[in-house]
């Protein structure tokens, strides 16, 4: 009776002790699995890779462990490897082989007359090549982010350097029309005024064509005022020698009939070259339809920095933009497509709106990449 006692609790005790090494198993690959995504985690993913595949050799009781990886744009796979770089085919072969779509591809080499290795360890190590494939897969996509992001800032550099050399083109081009209106039309306009006078004064005050003469006279002065006027539109000097606030301070003193309040910071001056000539050209663009189609008695124009953006705000109390919407403002409107086509040169954007108490608001803004002058 004593003997079938201890036998029973033999039997029992080697069971406990088995089910005890089961649990320790389990543990050992539960600890793996942990160490491994805590690597990746906290390493880069080369570091982490080697340092697994050097723990999978212990793991798995194996020789050679080699993990290689896809690269993108034909280059040669990259080969990671830990334990013995000798292979011998006569005492080692392939005991786990593991591959994932994307062609990331795990081998372990162990002894060939060692012994197989166990299912649950090879389930274990599924599970860190899957978590190795992953963590891959997110630093190539990071990198190609990264790749992408390059790509895009320089491509921003190159449209920004493109903007600028377009609008030189056209100011070189405007400078070039006002020069030839001042070298031509001015001269010529200038001179025939000058002879009708001085004919006028030969002919003397009771000859018949007096009237016609002085008349002409008085033409060819308007026409040498217009074209001087559409050569300060063109290009105005102030524009060059003093900066965008001083050409537009210059631009409002020539307006009659309507009250200006300008508030233009000086710091304009500092903005980039194609910044203040865009903003130049939009406020001119702005300022001439309120003169022609507002009904405006008074007119604000502010020019300001804020936050790394230029601002330009033209308002006036005149008749409104919704008044404005027929065929006899079409030009008006073209002048607002205009002024967003320059913006969007810039990245900017324009708004033209019902102003609160009536007349119309254009804010334009735009971002500042640099400040230094002539950017």
């Amino acid at each position: 009776m004593e003997q079938g006692i201890d036998t029973t609790q033999s039997a029992t005790v080697r069971e406990l002790r088995t089910l005890y090494r089961a649990a320790e198993a389990r543990a050992a690959r539960l600890r793996f699995i942990i160490e491994a995504r805590d690597l990746l985690d906290g390493e880069t993913f080369e570091t982490a890779a080697r340092e697994i595949l050097a723990r999978i050799i212990v793991f798995a009781g194996a020789l050679r462990a080699v993990l290689v990886l896809p690269q993108l744009r034909n280059e040669d796979p990259l080969e990671l490897s830990a334990g013995s770089p000798a292979c011998d085919a006569q005492t080692e072969s392939i005991v786990f082989s593991w591959e994932n779509a994307a062609g990331l591809h795990l081998t372990i080499v162990g002894v060939s007359k060692g012994r197989p290795i166990d299912p649950d360890d090879r389930q274990t190590m599924e599970i860190v090549a899957g978590l190795l494939a992953d963590a891959f897969n997110l630093e190539r996509q990071a990198a190609e982010r990264l790749e992408l992001l390059d790509n895009l800032a320089r491509q921003r550099n190159e449209l920004s350097a493109l903007v600028a050399q377009l609008i030189e083109a056209q100011e070189q081009e405007r400078r070039r029309v006002a020069q030839d209106l001042h070298d031509g039309a001015a001269q010529i306009a200038a001179t025939l005024g000058y002879h009708l006078q001085s004919l006028g004064v030969r002919v003397g005050d009771d000859h018949a064509l007096r009237g016609e003469l002085d008349e002409l006279a008085a033409l060819a002065r308007r026409s040498v005022a217009d074209i001087r006027a559409a050569i300060a539109d063109l290009r105005p000097a102030e524009l060059d020698d003093l900066g965008l606030a001083a050409a537009l301070r210059a631009r409002l003193d020539a307006i009659d009939d309507i009250e200006v309040i300008a508030d233009l910071d000086k710091a304009a001056a500092d903005w980039p070259t194609s910044t203040g000539i865009v903003f130049y050209r939009v406020a001119q663009e702005a300022i001439v339809n309120v003169v022609k189609h507002a009904d405006a008695t008074r007119l604000i124009v502010r020019l300001f920095e804020d936050e790394g953006c230029a601002h330009l705000e033209v308002i006036d109390n005149g008749k409104g933009i919704m008044e404005n919407r027929n065929p006899s403002t079409r030009g008006e409107r073209l002048g607002i497509v205009g002024m967003r086509e320059r913006l969007g040169l810039l990245n900017g954007q324009i708004t033209v709106a019902a102003n609160t108490g009536g007349g119309t608001r254009v804010c334009a803004v735009a971002p500042l990449k640099q400040k230094t002058a002539g950017a």
